[in-house]
């Protein structure tokens, strides 16, 4: 009867002492995996925001990274897209809070709810890029950035088009 007692006792002390471990286990994962509050996560974006340069409201919005508005650069013309607070996504099915990189050229922004057409002056990037480089002739050229969503259709919030000016000249000027 001693034996079987000792027997029952182990075993329970083996089961709480293994959940004991597992919670401790989980516990250090949590807190080591970044599974700290919202408040400290908008906190690090709102630095990063800073270090960039770029409006640390939250709202989510696109830019140019480069060239810069008004820059003079030559064909072909090497384009950067920044994002916030928004994810960018390859084309296909609609995620709110997501979409992807479409540029016009001499092109204004659409209204949001817009279907972006898929031809000129429009440039997709369905593969969720935010690299490109494209062939200018010499001139002036009105630049825009729009994000759309995986049906191509413009996003509603105001900071999610983009417009500069660039001025292309001949690479043997």
């Amino acid at each position: 009867m001693i034996t079987n007692y000792r027997t029952q006792v182990d075993s329970s002390f083996r089961t709480i002492t293994g959940f004991i471990c597992l919670c401790f286990f989980s516990l250090t994962i949590t807190c080591s995996s970044g599974g700290g509050s919202e408040e400290e996560t908008t906190h690090d974006e709102h630095e990063m925001d800073m270090d960039m340069e770029v409006d640390s409201s939250g709202e989510p919005q696109v830019w140019f990274i480069t060239p810069e508005d008004g820059a003079t650069v030559t064909s072909p013309v090497s384009f950067e897209f920044g994002s916030e607070s928004i994810t960018i996504e390859p084309k296909g099915e609609v995620h709110a809070g997501a979409g992807h990189h479409h540029i016009g050229v001499n092109a204004d922004c659409l209204p949001a709810g817009e279907l972006i057409p898929e031809a000129d002056p429009w440039v997709h990037f369905g593969d969720g890029s935010a690299v490109f480089e494209l062939q200018l002739p010499a001139g002036e050229h009105k630049i825009t950035l729009q994000l759309g969503d995986g049906e191509h259709r413009t996003l509603s919030a105001p900071k999610l088009c983009s417009t500069i000016t660039v001025n292309v000249t001949d690479s043997s000027e």
